[in-house]
């Protein structure tokens, strides 16, 4: 994973590059589903406190922000120049960004967070040998990781990018027991999960999610991705049925894949037909291999996934590991006795090798801030050491 640069941008930074870097990070982040697996970027061109143009990357292999944006500026000579991300200094699907800066006449660049890979050749030391001004980078490195996890994921992590969705009530169920299928949120906190599910390759649910709910899984409303999400079931005994609403392929899916037990896969694959590629996996006594279900997903060309549950599945992932990040949306209900717990004990979940009952766990830390969506709080939490 690259660090955070050590410089000394930020010592000397007015409110108004805060305040024209935050715009940057704000336009940026109107790329979500729309530019994976680039990342999301925004762009701001200013002379003083005047806004001459705004910009961001909105689509994959097209413009990037600080192009889009001095494509609107009729004159930007003295200008700045603030990017979310350090500009590019490489020939790829566009052009570099340091030619189109350099040419517009740009005085001033203020950016946000290094590019990867980038050291004395990077766009921010083109810029300076070309006699420009540059500031950077001058934000927190694990702040820019927030806004664009996938970019920024761990390159020797050899699975998908995983986020857990939970929808949780105060006292911590997902749903009232006795099969009693409710909504906990709001119809703009389930908007927002629509928007989510716009920028990750993948949905993955487990068994009694899709049994109770046969959900369709598809990213509805605004954006619409790029390439609509990949509905992906888990299926330990091979009770898949043709008809099962995540399996109709809408706008242009890939064909659904269906997770199951080594055993039952044949067998499946027949009964299902061509309404979904059956992916066999090894089990143990207490489930599917689910590191394995993963490794399967990336060799077919997944890299990020969101899990909607439900409690049992998100239980294992959590005590494998497996989850880089927790999308939260609290609810203002209670519950009360009987409920489904968000995360409920599996056999052994809790002891350790040592059989002291004690086990380690990942500190999960607080990323972005908590945003209101109707009556509901999203708090987004990122895996730390």
């Amino acid at each position: 994973m690259v660090g955070p640069v050590a410089s000394s941008a930020a010592s000397h930074l007015s409110d108004l590059d805060y305040r024209l870097l935050r715009r940057s990070i704000l336009l940026g982040r109107r790329g979500w589903g729309r530019v994976h697996p680039n990342p999301m970027v925004g762009c701001v061109v200013a002379r003083g406190r005047e806004v001459l143009a705004e910009g961001y990357h909105a689509l994959f292999g097209g413009p990037h922000a600080e192009t889009t944006a001095l494509a609107a500026v009729d004159n930007a000579r003295g200008a700045t120049l603030y990017s979310s991300l350090e500009p590019c200094n490489h020939v790829g699907k566009t052009p570099p960004c340091t030619e189109a800066i350099r040419g517009a006449g740009i005085e001033r660049v203020v950016y946000w967070a290094p590019e990867p890979g980038s050291a004395a050749g990077g766009g921010a030391e083109r810029l300076r040998r070309s006699g420009l001004r540059v500031d950077g980078p001058v934000g927190e490195w694990t702040d820019w990781a927030a806004e664009n996890p996938f970019f920024f994921r761990d390159p020797d992590m050899h699975r998908p990018y995983l986020a857990l969705k939970l929808a949780v009530s105060l006292d911590g169920y997902i749903a009232p027991g006795g099969g009693r299928r409710v909504w906990l949120t709001g119809p703009e906190a389930r908007a927002e999960v629509h928007r989510l599910r716009a920028g990750f390759d993948a949905v993955l649910v487990g068994s009694g999610t899709w049994r109770a709910d046969d959900p369709r899984l598809t990213a509805r409303g605004e954006p619409v991705p790029r390439v609509p999400p990949l509905p992906v079931l888990l299926d330990r005994h091979g009770q898949a049925t043709r008809g099962l609403r995540a399996l109709r392929r809408e706008g242009g899916a890939r064909r659904p894949i269906v997770v199951t037990a080594a055993g039952q896969a044949t067998r499946l694959q027949g009964s299902l037909g061509e309404e979904a590629e059956v992916v066999p996996v090894s089990q143990d006594g207490r489930g599917l291999d689910l590191e394995e279900a993963l490794g399967a997903l990336a060799e077919r060309g997944v890299d990020t996934i969101l899990c909607e549950g439900g409690g049992i599945l998100a239980a294992a992932l959590l005590e494998g590991g497996l989850v880089d990040r927790i999308y939260v949306f609290l609810a203002p209900c209670l519950i009360g006795a009987g409920g489904v717990p968000a995360f409920p004990v599996r056999p052994n979940a809790a002891g350790a090798a040592d059989g002291t009952g004690e086990r380690a766990m990942p500190e999960w830390r607080p990323r972005l801030e908590p945003v209101r969506f109707g009556n509901d709080t999203l708090v987004v939490l990122d895996r730390g050491a």
